[in-house]
């Protein structure tokens, strides 16, 4: 199920960590989500003054509070480093909790024994 309150482009803002709402780590990391009708998404990240990027498509599916995603394409200009990020495999399946507050989107990654909430604003 797709809803129009998903659609469109995402650029991460902050996070929440430990409960707390703090800025980007690195000031530097610039990333896209964007979210098409078709089922389909993309990411893309880069850092400011660094050479390469990584890109990502996935087909996905929103119901409720859950993103279920599928990587089925990953841009073959990617930098070298790309490959140590789970996220960047082909044929990832992943399931996250989503949600919306205030316009902004909330999704939460697993990064260890800890969940961290990556805050995103629409562009």
């Amino acid at each position: 199920m797709i809803t129009e309150s998903l659609l469109g482009l995402w650029i991460f803002s902050s996070l929440i960590y430990q409960g707390q709402e703090v800025p980007r780590p690195n000031p530097a990391l610039q990333i896209e989500y964007e979210f098409s009708s078709d089922g389909t998404n993309s990411l893309r990240y880069h850092r400011d003054g660094e050479p390469g990027f990584c890109e990502r498509r996935a087909l996905y599916q929103f119901s409720e509070e859950t993103l279920m995603q599928e990587v089925v394409w990953i841009n073959p200009s990617n930098a070298d480093w790309c490959t140590q990020d789970s996220d960047m495999q082909l044929g990832r399946k992943t399931r996250s909790h989503i949600w919306f507050k205030n316009g902004r989107l909330f999704l939460d990654i697993e990064m260890g024994d800890e969940i961290i909430s990556y805050i995103w604003e629409r562009k």
